[in-house]
């Protein structure tokens, strides 16, 4: 999987003239920060709230932080959206959401001075879809820890991550672009989130998807751009991520939790991922 893509989810795009409402967030604000280009909000969604059709005048950037909740695009598609997931949602794109656990998520408008400067480039973010990656998810990780700060320096620190989210997204080539994941895939990814700490098999994922293992080992990296296995170290990665900026385990104990056989080995792995040794890392979070 390329860590600096988008993928997307080819679904109509609902123009302004249409007959569906225009909103914005709905929810309850928990904090908002207005920085130049952007517009950043701390939200809250009840449990059981059904958001039908509307759209949105700017571009959204949304990160889950707990409780995944369900988007609709058009007549019958509908993703989840899951926590520590970054979306990207184009500006008057119709969609309807159904929060059934209540979710807390960090939103970001993306106002259209802010979006022109990657637009000039790329065409990559004219569709909803998920942007993927290590890089995408210490980003939006460092976005939040900068929000909570609340002074001064904390504005200038958000313009650039904020600029720097729309460019990751803004580097898919937007080449292959897939319809519809099939149902089945779904099943192997989420059993993949469920259970990365630990040994699994190419056979066991099949075996819980419905599929042979042949099968679902091309159509995995033909849908997601990555092999199993590269998932898998990197779901790992993401979670030492976590654990190095979140806490003080040892670097040693992280390792083992997070399925390495050594220290040297996550170190290096950690480096290769990320650009930065675990203790850098740990260090730059605070």
């Amino acid at each position: 999987m390329n860590p600096k893509a988008v993928r997307t989810e080819t679904y109509p795009h609902h123009h302004l003239g249409e007959n569906c409402p225009c909103a914005d967030t709905s929810g309850t604000v928990v904090a908002t920060r207005r920085v130049p280009g952007f517009q950043v909000v701390e939200n809250h969604y009840p449990a059981g709230l059904e958001l039908t059709g509307h759209r949105h005048e700017h571009a959204y950037l949304s990160y889950v932080l707990a409780g995944p909740y369900a988007e609709t695009y058009g007549n019958s598609n509908t993703v989840i959206c899951a926590p520590r997931v970054l979306r990207y949602l184009p500006p008057a794109q119709t969609h309807a959401n159904v929060f059934d656990e209540g979710s807390h998520c960090l939103i970001v408008e993306v106002e259209a001075e802010a979006l022109k400067r990657v637009e000039e480039h790329t065409k990559a973010l004219d569709r909803p879809g998920e942007i993927l990656g290590i890089a995408s998810t210490w980003l939006a990780q460092r976005l939040y820890h900068e929000f909570r700060q609340g002074d001064g320096l904390a504005l200038v620190s958000l313009e650039g991550i904020l600029l720097e989210m729309l460019a990751e997204g803004a580097r898919h080539s937007g080449a292959d672009r897939v319809a519809v994941i099939p149902r089945w895939l779904h099943i192997a990814r989420d059993y993949l989130e469920a259970n990365f700490l630990r040994q699994v098999s190419l056979a066991e994922i099949a075996a819980a998807a419905g599929v042979h293992r042949v099968h679902l080992s091309r159509e995995f990296r033909r849908y997601f751009s990555t092999t199993v296995g590269e998932f898998l170290r990197r779901k790992r990665i993401e979670h030492a991520c976590q654990l190095v900026s979140t806490t003080q385990i040892a670097l040693a104990e992280i390792a083992m939790t997070c399925g390495f056989s050594d220290q040297s080995h996550f170190s290096a792995t950690f480096r290769r991922q990320i650009g930065l040794t675990p203790a850098k890392y740990r260090q730059t979070a605070r």
